[in-house]
C-alpha cells in the first residue's frame, strides 16, 4: 500500500474501526495545575527527544540559536565540522546564561567575566587565572546533551540513551518521503513569540482541524476547509498525522515531480510528540516547537520553509515567500488568540470534563495517550 493511499477516510465515510466514537476532553486542571506542570517537566522534557528547530536555520560554523528543554536553557550550535552540537546554556563559573536569541560567533564568551569557550563547549580562556586552582579551569567543557537531526529538525535530550529520531520517526518519513522536507529552504524563524496559555493547549490546536472552517477565516480556512481533512494511520507512539487538504480550486501549483496526484492537494498536519509541529505541502512546511515556561506561558518558536523545487522553478519565488509569510502570521495569530482564550475558560476550574469530536479530534486523544503514558509508566 502506497502512504498516499493510507490516507483514505474522510468525514462523509463512516468512523474507521480504530477511531473512539466517544473521547472525552482532558480536564481543565490538566491545563492550569502547577504541580502536573512540573511532572511534565520532569518525565517528559527531561526524558524524551524534543525537537528544537531546524538546521537549515543555522548553516555555517558558529552559527546558534538559544533553546529551551522545558525550562533548561541551551545552545544549538554547527560547529566546525558541519555538525550540530547542543550545550547547557550556563558558564561554569557562576552560572551566567551564555547567549541569548540566535547569531554566529567564533567562540562563547560569558558577558559576565569573559571566560571563553570553544565552539564544542570546552573551556579556552578564564581571565585572571591565576586565582583558581588549575585543577578548578584544565579541560573543562559545558555539559553536552544528545542531538539528532531527521527530516530536517534538529531534536535534543538530556538522556544518552535513547535510540535515534529516525527510528521512532521512520512511518512519518515515509509519509514525507516524497516531498524531501529535509531540503526545504529556512526561509523565516521566529524565536520568540509569547503565548498565555499550556502548551498542550497549543499542540492540541495545531494538530486538530475541526477550527481550520471558524477560526483562520482570514487565512488557511477557506483553501483549507475542515470538510477536505482526510485521515491516514492512527495509533502511533511517537507522532499523530492526518491532511487538512486543499479544496479542487485552490490546489497549489506543483514543481515537484516527486509527489503523487493525492499529495498534490495534501496539507499534512503532524504532531510530533512531545512539541513539535509540523504542517506540509507541496511548497512550504509550517512548523512550530513549544516551550513550556510556566503552567499558562509557552514560547512558540515556528517557522515557515519552503521546497528547492519550488524556490528553483517558481517565477519570483522571493514574491511567493513574502505571500506564504504574510499568511501564515495572520494564521498564527488567529490560533493564538483562541488558545489564550481556552486557557481563560480553563481557569474556571471545573471537575466536568469536555468531550472530543470524533474523528476531527483524535489527534487529541492519541497525544493525550502519549502524555499519560510518560506520566504514569
Amino acid at each position: 500500500m502506497s502512504q498516499s493511499s493510507q490516507f483514505n477516510h474522510t468525514l462523509d465515510v463512516p468512523l474507521a474501526p480504530n477511531i473512539p466514537a466517544r473521547m472525552p476532553a482532558p480536564k481543565q486542571q490538566t491545563f492550569t495545575d502547577p504541580s502536573t506542570f512540573d511532572s511534565e517537566l520532569t518525565g517528559i522534557f527531561d526524558t524524551d527527544w524534543v525537537m528544537v528547530g531546524r538546521g537549515g536555520s543555522i548553516p555555517s560554523p558558529g552559527d546558534y540559536f538559544t533553546a529551551f528543554l522545558g525550562q533548561r536553557p541551551i545552545i544549538v550550535i554547527r560547529q566546525r565540522d558541519g555538525s550540530i552540537r547542543a550545550l547547557a546554556n550556563y558558564c561554569l563559573h557562576r552560572y551566567v546564561q551564555l547567549l541569548e536569541g540566535s547569531g554566529s560567533t567564533k567562540c562563547i564568551v560569558c558577558p559576565y567575566h569573559c571566560w571563553a569557550y570553544d565552539l564544542d563547549g570546552s573551556l579556552i580562556n578564564v581571565t585572571e587565572s591565576f586565582g583558581f586552582q588549575p585543577e578548578e579551569i584544565e579541560g573543562k567543557t559545558l555539559e553536552v546533551l544528545s542531538v539528532d537531526e531527521c527530516l530536517g529538525y534538529i531534536f535534543v535530550s538530556m538522556r544518552q540513551d535513547l535510540p535515534p529520531v529516525a527510528k521512532r520517526l521512520s512511518g512519518l518519513a515515509s509519509i514525507f518521503e516524497n516531498f524531501e522536507l529535509e531540503r526545504y529552504e529556512d526561509r523565516h524563524v521566529v524565536h520568540e513569540e509569547h503565548w498565555n496559555a499550556n502548551w498542550k493547549l497549543i499542540f492540541h490546536n495545531f494538530i486538530e482541524s475541526y477550527h481550520t472552517t471558524y477560526t483562520h477565516t482570514k487565512s488557511i480556512g477557506p483553501a483549507n476547509p475542515t470538510t477536505a481533512v482526510e485521515y491516514g494511520p492512527t495509533g502511533n507512539p511517537h507522532f499523530t498525522i492526518h491532511s487538512n487538504s486543499y479544496t479542487i480550486k485552490t490546489q497549489p501549483d506543483i514543481y515537484n515531480s516527486r509527489l503523487d496526484e493525492a499529495e498534490h492537494r495534501r496539507f499534512y498536519v503532524a504532531g510530533v510528540f512531545p512539541n513539535g509541529l509540523i504542517a506540509i505541502e507541496p511548497n512550504f512546511v509550517w512548523w512550530m516547537v513549544l516551550e513550556p515556561k510556566a503552567v499558562n506561558q509557552t514560547n512558540a518558536r515556528w517557522g515557515v520553509s519552503f521546497s528547492h523545487h519550488a524556490m528553483k522553478k517558481m517565477a519570483d519565488p522571493e514574491a511567493y515567500v513574502q505571500e506564504i509569510v504574510d499568511v501564515i502570521k495572520v494564521a498564527t495569530a488567529e490560533d493564538k488568540v483562541m488558545v489564550e482564550r481556552m486557557q481563560i475558560g480553563a481557569n474556571f476550574n471545573s471537575d466536568k470534563a469536555g468531550v472530543l469530536h470524533a474523528p476531527l479530534e483524535v489527534h487529541i486523544k492519541e497525544f493525550n495517550d502519549y502524555v499519560v503514558g510518560k506520566l504514569h509508566p
